[in-house]
């Protein structure tokens, strides 16, 4: 599945690439969507190679992404209220800080200094968010309203950002490494033993009431059990993403970096000691001196996106032996991660720069599915409207050929056609009933009347009749002149 959001290495690595952004003006902002909108940057004292003005444009998209782009994209027409609160208070102000909150996935910028100054926050985490805060870090406006009474938080307006709780970086040391190991492996026995005196207690009750024979089934149950606990352990991937908080990728890079396996069970006489344990914490701190030095070093992350091959079907495997297969991006980050090397891989001198391609290819595969989607169901529409076209051109050949039909039948049958009309006329005008013209009808048939042998039904409310023609012409061979009659009307 391919890679949305952003873990704290992201973030740390994205922070230290938008810290050259301080000393700019923001020019504008733009909301391009609810959720995504753009911060237009400038810095007077840089020129460009054309002279005019450095202009940077810096993408925010709450609880996604963060990066300044190249691309253009289209803006709303209408700006949101949201969007008229930020230009009023940071329009023209320069950004004096970005800074990331703690390891945190929440991002700081700075507009103004001292009681002047404003804040806008983003957050990268659950549903996201994007707030506006005054100097004492009172919420002015934002985008979501939440709470939680548990923790006694609430990002609200009018509330101020509780800015204090956020985790500060601290490197992990050996004895917080193994607590957390030796905690998860504790918590794990507790449950197993639990499990076990349920079912050791569900055997003695069997043992009471239904004998030996039932006891094997309980100890068969208990074992089952012991295989549902054993099944339930945490991996030690998990359990060092949660002690580490970096998350399951970064914590299965960092086990693999230890020579381990990042799928091992902890559970009951788990223990991780000697070289094994030295080769985590050597790890662990491999990594904290990588993120350590993104946060407070100098040095600029590169950037990498990894590649997915899609799954061709047999028909397309001929053409992908033929050429290179269409690869698709499928991942960023900042450090290539150990489980990572063996893929295809594109590098960039900084990970801004990664992360702008990678977005920006993503959403113009997505516009091109979004398009091809429009023109396959316009296509559907086209193809339905022809088929009912071409339906009514057949029904309506098909009629034009009857009537064609018809006519010629009364023009080979003109005297007898004419007899017929003059028989009815003559009895209406007669006075006769349309009941009683229609028993001399019959009787006459019966007698062998042949101009009454031509009609088949009258219908007199409607001005006309049917009769029973055939096309009798001299040249018609025997076979022909035996064919049924037609009803004309």
């Amino acid at each position: 599945m391919v890679k949305v959001r952003m873990n704290t290495a992201d973030v740390a690595a994205e922070v230290k690439c938008l810290r050259r952004l301080i000393g700019m003006r923001c020019s504008n902002v733009y909301d391009l969507s609810p959720k995504t909108y753009v911060f237009k940057l400038m810095n007077s004292s840089g020129v460009t190679e054309s002279g005019e003005s450095e202009k940077v444009l810096l993408l925010m998209e709450s609880g996604v992404r963060l990066h300044t782009t190249d691309y253009l994209r289209d803006k709303s027409n209408t700006p949101s209220g949201f969007t008229l609160k930020l230009r009023k208070h940071i329009r023209t102000r320069r950004l004096e800080d970005v800074r990331q909150l703690g390891y945190d996935r929440i991002v700081l910028f700075q507009f103004g200094l001292g009681a002047n100054a404003h804040y806008v926050l983003l957050e990268l985490y659950a549903q996201g968010n994007i707030l506006l805060t005054d100097s004492d870090f009172m919420v002015m406006t934002l985008l979501r309203s939440h709470r939680d009474d548990d923790k006694g938080l609430a990002i609200m307006s009018r509330h101020r950002y509780p800015v204090e709780i956020c985790r500060v970086f601290k490197r992990t040391t050996t004895k917080k490494l193994q607590a957390a190991l030796m905690s998860s492996a504790k918590t794990d026995k507790n449950e197993g033993v639990e499990d076990n005196e349920q079912g050791n207690d569900g055997s003695d009750a069997l043992q009471q009431k239904q004998g030996n024979r039932k006891n094997i089934k309980a100890t068969d149950s208990t074992k089952k059990m012991n295989d549902g606990v054993r099944a339930k352990s945490p991996t030690l991937k998990v359990v060092l993403g949660e002690a580490l908080g970096y998350g399951p990728a970064l914590s299965e890079h960092i086990i693999l970096d230890a020579g381990l396996v990042p799928n091992t069970k902890i559970g009951k006489g788990f223990e991780l000691e000697g070289e094994m344990l030295h080769s985590l914490i050597e790890a662990v701190k491999q990594f904290d001196d990588w993120l350590e030095g993104v946060i407070l070093g100098e040095k600029v992350p590169e950037g990498y996106i990894l590649m997915q091959q899609n799954a061709l079907s047999k028909k397309d495997s001929s053409m992908c032996n033929n050429g290179a297969s269409e690869k698709m991006y499928d991942e960023f980050c900042p450090l290539l991660l150990n489980q990572f090397k063996s893929r295809d891989f594109m590098k960039f001198e900084t990970f801004d720069a990664a992360l702008d391609e990678f977005y920006s290819k993503i959403e113009s595969q997505r516009s091109e599915q979004q398009q091809k989607a429009k023109e396959s169901t316009a296509m559907q529409k086209l193809n339905k409207i022809r088929t009912d076209q071409e339906n009514r051109v057949v029904t309506l050949k098909q009629e034009v050929e009857h009537c064609i039909k018809m006519a010629e039948l009364i023009e080979y049958n003109l005297e007898d056609v004419d007899a017929a009309i003059l028989a009815v006329r003559v009895a209406l005008a007669n006075g006769m009933s349309w009941e009683d013209l229609a028993r001399m009808v019959k009787e006459e048939k019966r007698s062998g009347n042949p101009v009454a042998g031509l009609i088949d039904k009258l219908h007199l409310e409607r001005n006309c009749m049917t009769l029973l023609l055939s096309n009798n012409l001299d040249e018609m061979d025997d076979d022909e002149k035996t064919q049924p009659v037609d009803k004309v009307w």
